[in-house]
């Protein structure tokens, strides 16, 4: 993983990327979830899994907002793509080296409480971001952030 990291962002035209992940299981109501965010990664052409990018860079659109309890990775991603675009660079997406995505969540709450979870989620984000605060702090957190 991290060779075809540093081989990707040897490129001039690489701002940075994810490698994406893969559930260390699957089933129906995981295979279910994985589906309905598929389009937003191919859509968007953003992704999951280990991110990466120039310390630089980093620092220079001021990391992850910490302030964000969901969505800060897709927040930075989008700076960062922002700021290629300024340069004539991309995101990239790893796809061969993807990550090994933790179930625990599934395996704790069920195959099918993050499908459903997230039609009551966003409708909450189209309001504003700060309203899924409480959402994600008990779902993540356990209250305990």
């Amino acid at each position: 993983t991290f060779n075809a990291v540093e081989d990707v962002m040897a490129l001039p035209e690489t701002i940075g990327g994810a490698t994406g992940v893969k559930p260390e299981r699957w089933s129906v109501g995981i295979a279910a979830t994985y589906a309905v965010f598929l389009p937003f990664i191919l859509i968007l052409r953003m992704d999951t899994g280990l991110v990466f990018c120039r310390k630089s860079d980093f620092d220079l659109i001021g990391g992850y907002d910490e302030r964000r309890y969901f969505g800060e990775d897709a927040q930075f991603l989008w700076d960062l793509r922002c700021l290629g675009r300024t340069r004539g660079q991309r995101l990239v997406r790893l796809n061969p080296v993807k990550a090994v995505a933790s179930m625990r969540k599934f395996d704790a709450l069920g195959d099918w409480h993050y499908f459903r979870s997230v039609f009551r989620l966003l409708p909450m984000m189209l309001r504003s971001p700060e309203s899924t605060n409480e959402f994600v702090e008990r779902y993540w957190y356990g209250g305990e952030r």
